[in-house]
Protein backbone atom coordinates (compact mmCIF):
# COMPACT_ATOMS: atom_id res chain seq x y z
CA UNK A 1 0.00 0.00 0.00
CA UNK A 2 1.64 3.70 -0.98
CA UNK A 3 2.42 5.70 1.95
CA UNK A 4 0.94 9.17 2.22
CA UNK A 5 3.71 11.29 1.16
CA UNK A 6 3.13 9.37 -2.27
CA UNK A 7 0.28 10.16 -3.00
CA UNK A 8 0.43 13.30 -1.79
CA UNK A 9 3.78 14.01 -4.55
CA UNK A 10 1.36 12.18 -6.92
CA UNK A 11 -2.11 15.05 -5.98
CA UNK A 12 0.67 17.83 -6.48
CA UNK A 13 1.44 16.95 -9.74
CA UNK A 14 -1.89 15.68 -11.04
CA UNK A 15 -3.94 18.96 -10.20
CA UNK A 16 -1.49 21.52 -12.04
CA UNK A 17 -1.49 19.53 -14.81
CA UNK A 18 -5.38 19.53 -14.42
CA UNK A 19 -5.54 22.46 -14.21
CA UNK A 20 -2.96 23.49 -17.66
CA UNK A 21 -5.38 21.12 -19.53
CA UNK A 22 -8.85 22.64 -18.52
CA UNK A 23 -7.52 25.92 -19.50
CA UNK A 24 -5.86 24.76 -22.71
CA UNK A 25 -9.35 23.38 -23.68
CA UNK A 26 -11.02 27.20 -22.49
CA UNK A 27 -8.60 28.94 -24.93
CA UNK A 28 -9.09 26.88 -27.85
CA UNK A 29 -12.70 27.20 -27.35
CA UNK A 30 -12.43 30.63 -27.21
CA UNK A 31 -10.41 31.07 -30.18
CA UNK A 32 -12.63 29.29 -32.25
CA UNK A 33 -15.28 30.93 -31.16
CA UNK A 34 -13.45 34.65 -32.22
CA UNK A 35 -12.57 33.31 -35.54
CA UNK A 36 -16.11 32.26 -35.81
CA UNK A 37 -17.17 35.51 -35.29
CA UNK A 38 -14.42 37.15 -37.34
CA UNK A 39 -15.01 34.88 -40.43
CA UNK A 40 -18.94 36.14 -40.31
CA UNK A 41 -18.06 39.53 -39.87
CA UNK A 42 -15.84 39.62 -42.91
CA UNK A 43 -18.36 37.54 -45.26
CA UNK A 44 -21.00 40.06 -43.98
CA UNK A 45 -18.45 42.82 -45.69
CA UNK A 46 -18.10 41.23 -48.50
CA UNK A 47 -21.57 40.43 -49.18
CA UNK A 48 -22.66 44.22 -48.72
CA UNK A 49 -19.88 44.98 -50.70
CA UNK A 50 -21.00 42.66 -53.64
CA UNK A 51 -24.35 43.77 -53.34
CA UNK A 52 -23.20 47.67 -53.76
CA UNK A 53 -20.43 46.64 -56.44
CA UNK A 54 -23.61 44.91 -58.43
CA UNK A 55 -25.99 48.36 -57.78
CA UNK A 56 -23.35 51.04 -59.02
CA UNK A 57 -22.82 48.54 -62.14
CA UNK A 58 -19.30 47.80 -61.49
CA UNK A 59 -18.11 45.55 -64.67
CA UNK A 60 -14.38 45.18 -63.46
CA UNK A 61 -15.31 43.02 -60.82
CA UNK A 62 -17.46 39.11 -60.91
CA UNK A 63 -15.97 38.16 -56.85
CA UNK A 64 -15.41 40.37 -53.93
CA UNK A 65 -12.31 38.55 -52.15
CA UNK A 66 -11.44 39.94 -48.81
CA UNK A 67 -8.32 38.73 -46.91
CA UNK A 68 -8.09 40.12 -43.12
CA UNK A 69 -5.65 37.74 -40.87
CA UNK A 70 -5.98 38.75 -37.38
CA UNK A 71 -4.29 37.87 -34.24
CA UNK A 72 -5.47 35.83 -31.76
CA UNK A 73 -3.35 36.32 -27.99
CA UNK A 74 -4.09 33.48 -25.61
CA UNK A 75 -6.12 34.74 -22.65
CA UNK A 76 -6.81 32.94 -18.98
CA UNK A 77 -3.36 31.76 -18.71
CA UNK A 78 -1.22 31.93 -15.82
CA UNK A 79 1.66 33.20 -18.04
CA UNK A 80 1.89 35.16 -20.79
CA UNK A 81 1.56 32.99 -23.98
CA UNK A 82 2.88 33.22 -27.75
CA UNK A 83 0.35 34.90 -30.14
CA UNK A 84 -1.08 32.51 -33.23
CA UNK A 85 -2.03 34.73 -36.48
CA UNK A 86 -5.27 33.17 -38.32
CA UNK A 87 -5.77 33.89 -41.44
CA UNK A 88 -9.52 35.20 -42.64
CA UNK A 89 -11.11 35.23 -45.81
CA UNK A 90 -14.49 36.08 -47.10
CA UNK A 91 -16.18 36.23 -50.51
CA UNK A 92 -18.82 36.76 -52.04
CA UNK A 93 -20.26 37.19 -56.17
CA UNK A 94 -20.89 40.42 -57.45
CA UNK A 95 -24.44 41.03 -58.29
CA UNK A 96 -23.61 41.69 -61.56
CA UNK A 97 -26.34 38.73 -63.38
CA UNK A 98 -23.45 36.99 -64.65
CA UNK A 99 -23.21 33.43 -64.13
CA UNK A 100 -19.97 32.10 -62.30
CA UNK A 101 -17.74 29.53 -63.80
CA UNK A 102 -16.54 25.96 -63.29
CA UNK A 103 -13.52 27.18 -60.54
CA UNK A 104 -12.68 23.35 -59.50
CA UNK A 105 -9.66 23.63 -61.53
CA UNK A 106 -8.99 26.79 -59.52
CA UNK A 107 -9.28 30.28 -59.65
CA UNK A 108 -7.05 32.41 -62.73
CA UNK A 109 -7.37 36.00 -64.24
CA UNK A 110 -8.89 38.95 -62.91
CA UNK A 111 -11.16 36.66 -60.04
CA UNK A 112 -7.95 35.45 -58.64
CA UNK A 113 -6.51 39.34 -57.90
CA UNK A 114 -6.41 40.70 -54.46
CA UNK A 115 -8.41 43.70 -53.74
CA UNK A 116 -7.30 46.50 -51.94
CA UNK A 117 -8.86 49.75 -50.31
CA UNK A 118 -7.87 53.11 -51.78
CA UNK A 119 -9.47 56.99 -51.18
CA UNK A 120 -9.76 59.92 -53.09
CA UNK A 121 -7.02 61.91 -52.25
CA UNK A 122 -4.83 59.11 -50.45
CA UNK A 123 -1.05 58.27 -51.56
CA UNK A 124 -1.16 54.59 -50.62
CA UNK A 125 -3.62 51.48 -50.25
CA UNK A 126 -5.01 50.21 -47.37
CA UNK A 127 -5.59 46.05 -47.23
CA UNK A 128 -7.68 45.96 -44.50
CA UNK A 129 -10.90 47.78 -43.86
CA UNK A 130 -10.23 48.42 -39.67
CA UNK A 131 -7.22 50.50 -40.62
CA UNK A 132 -7.49 53.53 -38.34
CA UNK A 133 -6.49 56.01 -41.85
CA UNK A 134 -9.59 54.71 -43.18
CA UNK A 135 -12.22 54.85 -40.31
CA UNK A 136 -11.27 58.45 -38.00
CA UNK A 137 -12.45 58.77 -34.94
CA UNK A 138 -13.09 62.09 -34.80
CA UNK A 139 -13.79 64.51 -31.60
CA UNK A 140 -15.64 68.12 -31.52
CA UNK A 141 -13.45 70.49 -29.00
CA UNK A 142 -13.16 73.95 -28.07
CA UNK A 143 -11.53 76.03 -30.05
CA UNK A 144 -9.78 77.49 -27.06
CA UNK A 145 -8.71 74.56 -25.46
CA UNK A 146 -7.52 73.03 -28.62
CA UNK A 147 -3.68 74.27 -27.99
CA UNK A 148 -3.84 72.24 -25.16
CA UNK A 149 -5.07 68.97 -26.29
CA UNK A 150 -2.31 65.80 -27.68
CA UNK A 151 -3.12 63.09 -30.14
CA UNK A 152 -2.23 59.57 -28.78
CA UNK A 153 1.46 59.93 -29.89
CA UNK A 154 1.62 63.23 -27.82
CA UNK A 155 1.90 65.62 -30.51
CA UNK A 156 0.49 68.99 -30.37
CA UNK A 157 -2.50 69.99 -33.15
CA UNK A 158 -2.08 72.44 -35.47
CA UNK A 159 -4.23 74.23 -37.81
CA UNK A 160 -5.33 72.33 -41.14
CA UNK A 161 -4.14 73.88 -44.13
CA UNK A 162 -7.63 73.25 -46.23
CA UNK A 163 -10.22 74.69 -43.36
CA UNK A 164 -8.04 76.68 -41.60
CA UNK A 165 -6.02 78.79 -43.35
CA UNK A 166 -3.33 80.80 -41.60
CA UNK A 167 -5.29 79.57 -38.45
CA UNK A 168 -8.20 81.36 -37.49
CA UNK A 169 -10.38 78.97 -34.86
CA UNK A 170 -13.47 78.38 -34.93
CA UNK A 171 -15.63 78.06 -31.61
CA UNK A 172 -15.66 74.60 -32.06
CA UNK A 173 -12.88 72.85 -34.05
CA UNK A 174 -12.37 68.79 -34.81
CA UNK A 175 -9.40 66.36 -34.01
CA UNK A 176 -8.91 62.73 -34.02
CA UNK A 177 -6.90 60.46 -31.91
CA UNK A 178 -4.50 60.06 -34.82
CA UNK A 179 -3.65 63.06 -36.93
CA UNK A 180 -1.95 66.21 -36.29
CA UNK A 181 -4.19 68.87 -37.47
CA UNK A 182 -7.56 70.43 -35.88
CA UNK A 183 -10.16 71.22 -38.41
CA UNK A 184 -12.85 74.13 -38.36
CA UNK A 185 -15.30 72.15 -40.58
CA UNK A 186 -16.15 68.22 -39.83
CA UNK A 187 -16.29 68.02 -43.50
CA UNK A 188 -13.15 68.80 -44.29
CA UNK A 189 -11.25 66.75 -46.77
CA UNK A 190 -8.75 65.62 -43.96
CA UNK A 191 -11.31 64.22 -41.84
CA UNK A 192 -13.71 62.98 -43.72
CA UNK A 193 -13.10 59.49 -46.41
CA UNK A 194 -14.48 58.32 -49.45
CA UNK A 195 -13.40 54.57 -49.32
CA UNK A 196 -13.27 52.44 -52.59
CA UNK A 197 -12.42 48.85 -53.33
CA UNK A 198 -10.26 48.08 -56.44
CA UNK A 199 -7.95 45.49 -57.59
CA UNK A 200 -4.19 45.64 -56.68
CA UNK A 201 -2.83 46.18 -59.71
CA UNK A 202 -5.17 49.46 -60.42
CA UNK A 203 -3.00 50.26 -57.62
CA UNK A 204 0.60 50.06 -59.17
CA UNK A 205 3.07 52.32 -57.99
CA UNK A 206 0.86 52.99 -54.87
CA UNK A 207 2.23 52.07 -51.59
CA UNK A 208 0.75 50.10 -48.90
CA UNK A 209 -0.27 51.81 -45.33
CA UNK A 210 2.03 51.11 -43.05
CA UNK A 211 -0.78 50.03 -40.40
CA UNK A 212 -1.81 47.45 -42.92
CA UNK A 213 1.44 46.57 -43.49
CA UNK A 214 1.72 46.01 -39.71
CA UNK A 215 -1.73 44.46 -39.42
CA UNK A 216 -0.85 41.89 -41.81
CA UNK A 217 2.65 41.01 -40.15
CA UNK A 218 4.71 42.04 -43.89
CA UNK A 219 6.59 45.10 -45.02
CA UNK A 220 4.50 47.62 -47.37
Amino acid sequence: MPDAGSLTAEAAMAVPLFFLCVVSLICMMDMYGMTAAQTAALAGRAERLAVEAGLTGEEALDVIDLYEPFTYTVRWFPVPGASVRIPIRGRARVWNGRRGGDNSQGETGREAEELVYMTDYGSVYHTSSACTHLHLSVQAVSGSRVSSCRNKNGARYHACEKCAGAGGRAGMVYITDDGDCWHNSAECGGLTRNVKLVRRSEAAGVCQCSRCAALAGSSP
